[in-house]
């Protein structure tokens, strides 16, 4: 079966924020790297709104992680840049008048209350297999400091051993490596991983 994936998300508290244009510029600069990195197709609504649609559903998980480690690493100083983000996963039937993962997943952002981070699908046993894991994955992005996304981000886009991002950020290697536990970056690779296994699952399904 041809699964998608659509992000659906809006920016947190953008209303509030010091400056509205540039957390939504800055929302707009995040989604182009993102278009690029994962052959994403992004758009922008409402202002504050936007959605993400991939043709590899297994990296869906990843690409909501690094959209929210990138914003978070932009904030400046004082305030903080996030998003909440839905993440639907259905059929990729070009039939339907309105695809299934672009449904569950704007119905999803729609639904959300308190969550910044959830999987939408038909398919009850996945969706039973993701659900608490994901929330606790959202729970620990809600704790980063600006350093810790920035430090995750570089780490899951570009460059997987220390030293690489170490060079990047011109830190130190020491002070990259507690950064990454800070961020808990081992558990979130380890959610990545799993859930990009469960995805593909479906698919040979």
């Amino acid at each position: 079966m041809k699964l998608e994936a659509v992000l659906t998300g809006d920016l947190i508290h953008s209303q509030s924020a010091g400056d509205t244009l540039a957390y939504i510029s800055g929302l707009k600069a995040v989604l182009k790297q993102l278009e690029k990195r994962y052959k994403a197709k992004a758009e922008t609504f409402r202002g504050d709104g936007f959605q993400l649609s991939l043709s590899r559903p297994e990296q869906a998980l990843q690409c909501a992680i690094a959209l929210r480690a990138a914003l978070v690493a932009a904030s400046p100083e004082g305030e903080r840049w996030d998003a909440r983000i839905a993440v639907g996963i259905g059929s990729a039937q070009q039939s339907q008048t309105y695809r299934e993962a672009f449904v569950l997943s704007g119905q999803g952002l729609d639904n959300m209350k308190k969550n910044t981070l959830a999987i939408f699908s038909n398919y009850q046993e996945f969706q039973e297999r993701t659900e608490l894991l994901t929330e606790f994955a959202a729970a620990i992005l809600e704790q980063w400091t600006a350093v810790e996304a920035q430090t995750y981000a570089i780490h899951l886009i570009e460059a997987t051993d220390q030293q690489s991002i170490a060079n990047a950020l011109g830190k130190s290697r020491i002070t990259v490596n507690k950064a990454l536990q800070r961020a808990q970056a081992r558990l979130l690779d380890k959610y990545l991983a799993h859930i990009s296994r469960l995805i593909g699952e479906l698919s040979d399904g």
